[in-house]
Parts: C-alpha cells; sequence; structure tokens
C-alpha cells in the first residue's frame, strides 16, 4: 500500500511540476513577443515577433558575433545550445528559402575562428546571394574568417576604425621538451601507427619534414581564403583593368596584416564607410531594384535570430540547468578564456588573437 501511495504521489508531484512549466513557458513566450515587438516598433523596424508569425515583404537582420566555431555554448541533452556561427548558419540557409525576406544584412562582429566553419557560412552567404541581396556590415572587429564569410557578400560597409582584413593561417603549438626533460625529468612515450601521427606533439621538438607538411597545409587553406576574397570581391567587375588593379591591391596586405574600415576602402576589402543604419539603407534599396519593389518606406528589418530554446521556455538561464559538477563549470569557463589556437592546437585557424 506505502508503494502504491509512493507512486501515486510521484505521478502526481511530476504532473504538477509539468503544468507549471507549462504555464511558466506560455508566459515567458508570451512576455517574449511583446518584448521583441515593443523594441521593433520603437526602433522603426515594424511589428510582430518574426518571419514565421508575420510573412510580410521584409529585411532580415542576422547577426554573427564572438568566435567561428561548431562548439556548442552549451551541451547538456535537451538544454543543448549551438554556437552563434552555427545559429547564423542556419538562418542565413532559412533566408535563402523565404520569399518574404527580400535582402540579409549581416551585421558581423568576429575575429574569426576555424577554417571549416568559416567555409560553411561563406557558402551561406553565397546560397542568399544568388537569390537576394546581401549587405555585411562590420562591427569592432571582421577579421580572419570573420571576413572569410564577408567576403561573399554583394556589399561591406564598415566603420572608420572597424578592424578587419588579416587574411591568412595560422597554427599554433607549445613545445614543452626542455621543461619536461630537463627540468622535470619527464620522458614521454608514445605509440604510433604513423610517423606524422604526433605532427606537432608539445612533448618533443618538431622535425624539419613535419613542419615543411604543416607549411603546405597553411599555404594551400591560405590559397583558398585568398581565392575566396579575391572571388567575392571582383565578382562584379567586367572592367579586367580595374579588376586586375583590385587583386594587387587585395594580395598587397593578404599578409596577415589589420587594416582600418578606412584602408580597407583603399584596400579593396570595403565598398563603402558607414554605421548599420547606413548599411541597412543600403540594403533596402539594392531589395528593391532586384525584387521591383516601389515605395519610399524603408522595407522592415526584422531580426532573423532562432536563439528561443527550452531554457527560454522556462525562463531559467542556461547555466542554472546544469548538474553541478564538482570544479566542471570553473574548468570550462578557464578553457573558453585561452586563446583559440591553444583550445585547437594543430587546427589550422583563420583567426586574429
Amino acid at each position: 500500500m506505502s508503494t502504491q501511495m509512493s507512486s501515486r504521489k510521484l505521478a502526481l508531484g511530476i504532473m504538477t511540476f509539468s503544468l507549471l512549466a507549462l504555464l511558466v513557458g506560455i508566459f515567458n513566450a508570451a512576455r517574449l513577443g511583446q518584448e521583441v515587438a515593443k523594441q521593433q516598433k520603437s526602433e522603426g523596424h515594424g511589428s510582430g515577433v518574426s518571419s514565421f508569425l508575420n510573412k510580410r515583404d521584409h529585411l532580415a537582420l542576422i547577426e554573427l558575433s564572438g568566435m567561428i566555431t561548431m562548439d556548442a555554448g552549451n551541451d547538456n541533452g535537451l538544454f543543448h545550445s549551438e554556437s552563434n556561427a552555427m545559429q547564423a548558419r542556419k538562418s542565413l540557409d532559412e533566408a535563402a528559402k523565404d520569399d518574404s525576406i527580400k535582402g540579409v544584412l549581416l551585421r558581423i562582429n568576429s575575429p574569426g575562428g576555424t577554417v571549416g566553419m568559416s567555409q560553411e557560412l561563406n557558402a551561406a552567404v553565397q546560397r542568399v546571394s544568388k537569390k537576394k541581396p546581401v549587405v555585411v556590415s562590420m562591427g569592432d572587429l571582421t577579421a580572419s574568417g570573420g571576413y572569410y564569410t564577408a567576403c561573399a557578400a554583394d556589399k561591406i560597409l564598415a566603420n572608420p576604425g572597424t578592424l578587419t582584413a588579416s587574411i591568412g593561417v595560422i597554427i599554433s603549438t607549445l613545445d614543452f621538451t626542455d621543461l619536461m626533460q630537463q627540468k622535470l625529468g619527464v620522458h614521454p612515450l608514445t605509440v604510433k601507427s604513423g610517423k606524422f601521427k604526433d605532427v606537432l606533439s608539445p612533448y618533443r621538438h618538431a622535425t624539419p619534414e613535419e613542419v615543411a607538411l604543416i607549411q603546405r597545409l597553411i599555404n594551400e587553406s591560405y590559397q583558398d581564403f585568398l581565392g575566396a576574397v579575391i572571388k567575392g570581391r571582383t565578382r562584379f567587375m567586367t572592367n579586367e583593368v580595374e579588376k586586375q588593379a583590385r587583386i594587387a591591391k587585395i594580395k598587397a596586405v593578404a599578409d596577415g596584416r589589420v587594416v582600418t574600415g578606412n584602408q580597407g576602402v583603399e584596400a579593396g576589402l570595403v565598398d563603402e564607410i558607414g554605421d548599420q543604419e547606413r548599411a541597412y539603407t543600403v540594403l533596402d534599396l539594392m531589395a528593391k531594384e532586384r525584387a521591383n519593389l516601389k515605395g519610399k518606406e524603408r522595407l522592415p528589418l526584422e531580426s532573423e535570430e532562432n536563439r528561443f530554446s527550452l531554457t527560454d521556455f522556462l525562463g531559467l538561464p542556461s547555466e542554472s540547468m546544469v548538474p553541478a559538477i564538482p570544479g566542471a563549470a570553473s574548468a570550462v569557463q578557464a578553457a573558453k578564456m585561452l586563446p583559440l589556437s591553444m583550445r585547437y592546437p594543430n587546427q589550422p585557424l583563420w583567426v586574429l588573437e
């Protein structure tokens, strides 16, 4: 009898929790919708929560910020969240398919990141650009992998003090050999299937052959990067003389250096100086011309972020839902504070650190 009573209490408790979670979720969803609508109305971007609820013609605002990686922000089952780069790629692909979106304003503030994710974003921008105009608005920093993403757009705007370019590839590692063997008396033992399996290991000195191998890898990756920049920045040019002149300017600064927005215009990496509001106006004109739309009023600019997760539904921060594991949270935070090259040893990176 006591077992049955306990089971009934447990079932009742689960039902009560589920009902409360549902009510809280409905409340938070409604509150979020009201906040978004108020914000869009105050900014003159129209009303409505998203293009899913509002299918009128509009321009999409997609933001790409922080490190460009495939890393999940939180990898905890139901509360799993994707990186901003992954979210931006999904939003770009959705924008390409949504006929109510007449153009995309891609706001970038990123120092770059991994090669693979940067290439995926570049490809996603190209997919959108085939159907509707894409204008990039650079924030504080749009460098390396961030610029690799931007160069596929139809037009690029930057602030005068924006830092951009950093066209280059880097692989970093550490060499603890002398410290471990001479100071600590620690000698590593590695069993491997091939001579390059532990290339750039921090536990021994790299051989000249290994350095040459990595250099070839870097060179190939760099040529991919430079080729994408040249393709993106010359695809609308018909005058061959002007095209070759721009290519020469791009190659002159494609040595890993960082340039300002003003210098980016001179180098052919940026089309014009302007803030996000100016980029909005430029995109509006391009979108109306391409879609053959008329009207003096600008098309509404609406955020296309897809970040409403289960934790948002419950109205709780992601960290509060993570099981308490002693030392785990601090270890994760410490790892995130490391430079990307240290978090991804032996990985070719398009990143400014």
